[in-house]
This record gives structure tokens, C-alpha cells and sequence, in this order.
């Protein structure tokens, strides 16, 4: 059988018609199913026999921290803050004792005052020797010797108080470091052939360590006069002695090699311009340490 569609031209068979009319039926079913189901819309496409957990909770925001007030400085000790500092002592070091500045200066005055003795001592000794006035020589020989005798220990307790305050006024070592100890001050010179060199060293730690940092540093010439005179001195003074005896008849003969500065003439001049040059050197520290340190 063949039903014709108004305004088409194309038949159709009644089972057609059938079938399309049961599809649309069961679509309808479907819709009403849909619409007509749990408002939820997750809940319609869970399975079946398990409901639906609901929505996944999520914790709480932890609740901002109060900001904390700033600590108060604390006041300080004293009731009325010093706006500077006060100004460092220079009795404070660098772990020596100073030595006071005015004894450095009052030893120095005495070394140098024997230190003029003897250079015109030996200076008059070497012209008599040239002289070959042998009497006169010996006995002012004798007399420098004595004079000499009494400056080495004037001179020693200076250089080594010297030598302690360098420790303050140069305590971070701006003059560089330092080449000997304190106690080398005195020993250097009682190092058999090291006091040929030794007791250089620590006047250069002296020097330095009292003068104003100036670059480039270079040694003095004052200091080196000093020694080189004082070395010429003990290498020109090299004299022979001799001396006769009898006795029973026997003539006995004493010979000596005698190292002495001012032994000769030469050995005199340079022993007598180690002193001066000493003496200026000795003056020049004291004075810039008594300055340096303010007193």
C-alpha cells in the first residue's frame, strides 16, 4: 500500500510510515525521560546503584596574620649621647707598655752628649797618631774608650724604648713588617758576626716606625752614613802590638792583633764620624716620637 504525502510527489510504503512513526516515539520517551529527571544534572549521568558524592569541598583560607608593631630602640646607658667620640689615648697599645716619651728624649740627650765626647776623642786620637805622638795618642785611646764604654749602655736602654713605642704609633704595621723583636734591640749586638748586620735592622724598624708613612719609602742616608762608618771603623782598626819581656834572662815577646775602633788613625776618623752621625740620628727619633705621641 502507498500513501502519497501532501505536496510530494514520492510514495510511501504503510511500513515506512510505521517505523518512522515508532523511532519518533521512542525519541519522544527519551526527552520526557530528560526533561522530566533530578534537576541535578550530574545526577542523571551517574551509574546506576551509586549516588552522586556532591560537590568536592575545598578547606577554608587560613585567616591573615596581624601585622606585629617594630621594637623600640632601647635607650641608651648614659643620659646624654656624646655626639663624637673621644679621641683615642696614645698611652693605649698594642699590647707593650709605652715607654714615656720625655725618658726617650732625655736618654737620647745624654747619648748624644757622650757621643760628641767620644767623636772629638777619637777625631784628635787619629790626628796625633798621625802626628806620631805615641804617648798622647794612647792615653786619649784610653780616654775614648772609657767615654765609649759609657755610651753603650745609655744608648742601648734608648734604642730599646724607641723600639717598644713604634709598637704604638705604627700598631697596624702601614711601614711594613717588622724585621726583628723588641728584645733584638739589646741582643743584636752581642751576635757574634751578626752584629754586623743585626743592629741595622732594628734601627730601620725604628726609623720607620716613628717617621710619617711616606711613599715610595726609601732608607735614609743618615742611617746609612751611620753604619757604613761604624763598620769602616772596626775593619780600619785592626792594629798589632807587641811587647818585650825579660826575665831570667829570657826576652820574652808578646804579640797581639788588636780590633778596636780608633786603633788607628783612619779607625778614629770614622769612629769619630759614626758618632756624629749617631748623635743626629738619635736626636731626629726623639724628637718625632715626643712630637708623634704629644709629649
Amino acid at each position: 500500500m502507498f500513501v502519497f504525502e501532501a505536496g510530494g510527489k514520492r510514495p510511501r510504503s504503510a511500513g515506512m510510515c510505521d517505523m518512522r512513526g515508532e523511532r519518533e516515539g521512542d525519541m519522544s520517551e527519551r526527552n520526557a525521560q530528560w526533561d522530566g529527571g533530578s534537576d541535578s544534572g550530574p545526577e542523571r549521568f551517574s551509574p546506576p546503584g551509586r549516588p552522586y558524592p556532591g560537590p568536592r569541598s575545598f578547606p577554608q583560607p587560613q585567616p591573615y596574620l596581624q601585622p606585629q608593631p617594630y621594637l623600640q630602640p632601647q635607650p641608651y646607658p648614659h643620659s646624654q649621647p656624646s655626639p663624637y667620640p673621644p679621641p683615642a689615648s696614645p698611652w693605649q697599645g698594642a699590647g707593650v707598655p709605652l715607654k714615656p716619651p720625655y725618658g726617650v728624649a732625655l736618654l737620647g740627650g745624654w747619648a748624644g752628649g757622650l757621643l760628641g765626647a767620644a767623636a772629638g776623642l777619637y777625631a784628635t786620637t787619629g790626628v796625633l797618631g798621625l802626628l806620631d805622638e805615641e804617648a798622647a795618642q794612647a792615653f786619649l785611646f784610653g780616654l775614648s774608650s772609657v767615654v765609649l764604654l759609657a755610651v753603650i749602655p745609655v744608648f742601648l736602654v734608648w734604642l730599646h724604648q724607641a723600639r717598644h713605642n713604634i709598637e704604638h704609633l705604627d700598631p697596624y704595621r702601614w711601614a711594613g713588617p717588622r724585621r726583628l723583636r723588641p728584645g733584638w734591640a739589646v741582643g743584636s749586638w752581642f751576635v757574634p758576626v751578626g752584629f754586623l748586620w743585626l743592629p741595622l735592622q732594628v734601627m730601620l724598624d725604628v726609623w720607620w716606625g716613628t717617621a710619617e708613612p711616606v711613599s715610595p719609602r726609601r732608607t735614609p742616608r743618615l742611617l746609612v752614613g751611620w753604619w757604613s762608618c761604624w763598620l769602616l771603623s772596626w775593619f780600619t782598626g785592626v792594629r798589632l802590638t807587641s811587647t818585650t819581656a825579660y826575665a831570667d834572662g829570657v826576652r820574652l815577646e808578646n804579640h797581639q792583633v788588636l780590633i778596636v775602633p780608633g786603633a788607628t788613625p783612619v779607625s778614629a776618623f770614622f769612629a769619630a764620624a759614626a758618632a756624629v752621625l749617631l748623635l743626629l740620628l738619635i736626636r731626629r727619633v726623639s724628637l718625632a716620637q715626643s712630637s708623634r705621641l704629644g709629649r
